[in-house]
């Protein structure tokens, strides 16, 4: 009986989205082909609940068939069962209740991948790179992980019991951490450089993001007057739409149009203008841009590149001109759904993949377009930089080290045998380091294996199956061990991709995410160039006003 009315609810549901967009039922046409629908559906189900030789969970099958229907739509188009409702939350809010840190597993072991500074998770000690042995008595393993880690979140002022591995000790030990609301902030990093420039690292566009960076650039322009503005939303996966439109504003002039949004439901269909005069309508700015500077981030690009406002450095963002709105459904269940396209100020939409053609993945034919003074720009690929930084290609040696947690694992231990380095804008891999990061490597990646020797595994197997004699097998054998060996030359083959790797990693534990920002700028490339482009404002004018013919 209990399956059976987690049957109706789920017919239910699919009946109150039928009746909720106003469908009316009709002896013609797409009414009656989707009445139809849903009654085969219902009929289905009722089905193989009477009559299917096992007893399946009807509810699981519902929220399958839910999800593999809105796939067909596009990947943004998402439903949040109950049991997902804090993930949805997060969404509509930003925040959530927990211990604020996330985790990853490790060898069937559960591993503290982040501790978020002053957190409930930091504020009890703990930290990036403990391992989490039991949650409230429950000891994690491959077969419940996705049951487990769902405990480390709960209602603010709840408790939650965790006994900790730390590296460098015997006996786990155990805390017991408060959970608390986690808002993630948006600006994690801000500061005026020696040239009188504003850096601003934005994160997301969460609610007050747009007053977040008039509060900073206020509280840098008090101490000296600004000559340049960066704007870093590299990494940025957007947020709401008006905090983008709030942000623009800062910038151009009142009443432009930032964005509009145009959709099926007339609701939808909107023009967002900057709603006040701007703060810094003169001041130089520049943009960086990257492959994960999406939606509201690339409102913003768009539209200050669209009006010849901001110089954009970098590499060409995602290309997600689709608006999405979360709507609450009935069973405490939500969904977020794309009910809209954007346009920048040219006329131009940066929506990359057309999801009307899913199944082809096909992409938009790029269209050109003209600034306000006529400068070229495209539809169909995102936001194209005005300056183009190519972004380093990892080796794939470097890219093992990574997935092999080498560098992870190798901070770890480092952070524990020497608890104190410099600051972040002084620290720097020594020789040293280096060495005994090399040493780590060889020590412990059995399975860092390089293209040659997979090749040679193959060769080997191949001439076992041919039955080649046994004195070839062995000179391919002593070849795959020399490969192997030859880890060490690898680390300082690719020392100059590893390095930064390697600081960042090291910084990270010591001074925070707002440190790794720190250290980053010693050698960050758009950073750098975004400078240079201030500093020489022949340069900045020229690039906001060559025309082509």
């Amino acid at each position: 009986m209990k399956i059976f009315n987690l049957v109706k609810s789920g017919y239910i549901f699919f009946v109150l989205i039928f009746i909720g967009f106003g469908f009316k039922i009709n002896d013609d046409g797409d009414d009656f082909e989707i009445a139809k629908s849903f009654e085969l559906f219902h009929d289905v189900v009722r089905e193989i609940r009477l009559f299917y030789v096992d007893d399946p969970d009807i509810s699981t099958l519902i929220n399958e068939s839910i999800n593999e229907f809105l796939k067909k739509l596009d990947p943004y188009t998402v439903f949040y069962p109950e049991s997902q409702i804090e993930e949805y939350s997060f969404i509509t809010t930003g925040a959530y209740a927990g211990i604020g840190a996330s985790v990853f597993e490790k060898n069937n072991q559960l591993i503290l991948a982040d501790v978020y500074q002053n957190s409930p998770a930091d504020k009890a000690g703990l930290k990036t790179g403990d391992q989490i042995v039991a949650i409230n008595n429950i000891k994690p393993d491959s077969s419940n992980y996705a049951d487990i880690k769902p405990l480390l979140k709960g209602e603010p002022g709840s408790e939650v019991s965790l006994l900790i591995k730390r590296f460098g000790q015997e006996q786990a030990f155990e805390k017991q951490i408060i959970r608390e609301k986690i808002l993630f902030e948006d600006i994690n990093y801000y500061e005026l450089t020696d040239d009188d420039f504003a850096y601003i690292k934005l994160d997301g566009f969460k609610s007050g993001a747009a007053n977040n960076v008039k509060k900073c650039l206020s509280e840098l322009n008090s101490k000296r007057n600004l000559k340049g503005i960066i704007l870093d939303l590299r990494g940025n996966p957007g947020g709401l739409l008006i905090e983008a439109v709030n942000l623009v504003n800062l910038f151009v002039e009142k009443g432009k149009e930032v964005v509009s949004t145009k959709g099926r439901i007339a609701d939808w269909t909107e023009i967002y203008r900057a709603t006040s005069e701007p703060i810094y309508p003169e001041t130089p700015v520049v943009v960086l841009i990257n492959r994960e500077s999406a939606s509201a981030s690339e409102i913003v690009a768009g539209a200050l590149q669209d009006y010849d406002r901001a110089v954009i450095i970098g590499q060409r963002s995602f290309g997600k001109g689709l608006v999405q709105t979360t709507r609450n459904l009935s069973y405490n269940t939500g969904i977020k759904i794309t009910t809209a396209k954007y346009y920048i100020p040219s006329g131009r939409c940066i929506q990359e993949i057309d999801y009307s053609y899913y199944n082809n993945n096909e992409t938009k034919n790029v269209k050109p377009f003209k600034t306000r003074i006529g400068r070229p720009v495209f539809e169909g690929g995102g936001i194209q930089p005005d300056s183009l930084i190519r972004a380093d290609s990892l080796a794939r040696f470097t890219k093992q080290i990574i997935s092999n947690y080498l560098l992870f694992d190798f901070a770890t231990e480092y952070y524990y045998l020497h608890p104190n380095i410099e600051n972040p804008q002084n620290f720097k891999i020594t020789d040293e380091i280096y060495k005994e990061f090399s040493e780590f490597v060889f020590k412990n990646a059995s399975d860092l294996t390089s293209e040659s020797y997979n090749l040679s595994n193959q060769l080997i197997n191949s001439l076992k199956s041919e039955r080649y004699d046994l004195e070839i097998i062995n000179k391919i054998k002593s070849i795959k061990e020399n490969i192997l060996s030859d880890k060490k030359r690898f680390v300082q083959v690719y020392k100059a991709q590893i390095i930064p790797l390697l600081e960042n990693e090291l910084i990270g534990r010591y001074y925070y995410n707002s440190g790794q920002i720190k250290a980053r700028m010693k050698h960050d490339k758009e950073y750098l160039a975004a400078k240079e482009i201030l500093k020489n404002k022949g340069k900045y004018n020229l690039i906001l006003s060559e025309i082509s013919d």
